[in-house]
């Protein structure tokens, strides 16, 4: 395989069609053809199903079209780490955040970080973030760990600071004197973006307490559609505090006693690749900041279980 016909198998998927994808290269369309016939060949398996409306994959095409953009984003990070050593510029630095992450480890280390890399930033979960990252098109994510995740020959997990989880509610709500799970069975509530790919972290807290399935009013990736949810109506949320605390006004956090699973925050990198130079510096001051945040909650852990 070479990597000029693995790149006319991503440019086909990504323009969808013959035309579109032998524009992009700068090549003509029978030379796009030879490209996709040879990586056949040299592969033993059709790719490509070829009809009156153009073009699909086969399900060796797709099973290859992952491992190509792989192995295209590698090369492409590659040339422009030489392209910066030779002029001097200064490199991109792609990664995954969760708007916890964002807002707690990357914008407060933006003035700190000027200089090192031109960052660019996509917002999600971990899953979401996942298949980006596994092509080679994140060098790292910082977002929950999944309960359960360790790491694997694909990914690498290092905890970074955990956070307490609250349910929260509009100040006033009329369920805010609730101390016990099981008081807001009847309850309505708003989930955020999941951090796994099989149930919300309130669904999971109310299975652990044997609970029935709980009420959830409103899914919503939005952060922002979340809090407006728990300000503007009855629904209560599931928020660690820095998700919460601008809102102190209009919300407050009910001091349930049961046991919640705290949310662990963690940098996640693919296992046996290394990142580059800017990223790993990066890495360095998201370690620092966390271990400076995870001092303030220990604090804060000792001061509430004093004025107990």
């Amino acid at each position: 395989m070479k990597l000029s016909q693995l790149s006319a198998l991503v440019a086909l998927v990504e323009a969808g069609s013959m035309r579109g994808a032998a524009r992009e290269l700068g090549v003509t369309q029978p030379a796009l053809s030879t490209r996709i016939a040879e990586l056949e060949r040299d592969v033993g398996a059709h790719l490509v199903h070829r009809t009156a409306r153009g073009t699909t994959l086969t399900s060796a095409g797709h099973a290859l079209l992952a491992h190509a953009r792989t192995i295209c984003n590698q090369v492409d990070r590659a040339q422009a780490e030489m392209a910066r050593l030779s002029q001097s510029s200064s490199p991109t630095v792609s990664l995954g955040a969760s708007p916890l992450a964002a807002g707690e480890l990357i914008a407060p280390l933006l003035n700190e970080v000027q200089g090192i890399a031109h960052f660019n930033v996509t917002e999600g979960q971990f899953h979401d973030l996942a298949p980006d990252m596994r092509e080679g098109g994140l060098e790292m994510i910082i977002a929950p760990i999944p309960p359960g995740h360790r790491d694997t020959k694909v990914f690498q997990f290092e905890e970074l600071v955990t956070y307490p989880m609250h349910v929260v509610a509009r100040a006033g709500h009329p369920l805010a004197g609730c101390r016990r799970l099981v008081d807001l069975c009847g309850a309505s509530w708003v989930v955020g973006a999941a951090t796994s790919t099989h149930r919300s972290t309130v669904e999971e807290l109310y299975a652990a307490q044997q609970l029935p399935p709980p009420q959830i009013a409103l899914h919503s990736d939005s952060i922002s559609l979340v809090q407006a949810s728990i300000v503007q109506a009855d629904l209560l949320g599931l928020l660690p505090v820095p998700l919460f605390s601008l809102l102190s006004s209009s919300v407050q956090a009910l001091r349930i006693e049961d046991p919640i699973r705290p949310l662990r925050l963690g940098l996640i990198t693919l296992a046996g690749i290394p990142t580059s130079p800017a990223a790993q510096l990066f890495a360095d001051f998201v370690r620092k900041r966390s271990e400076d945040i995870a001092k303030v909650l220990a604090l804060q852990r000792r001061s509430d279980v004093e004025g107990i």
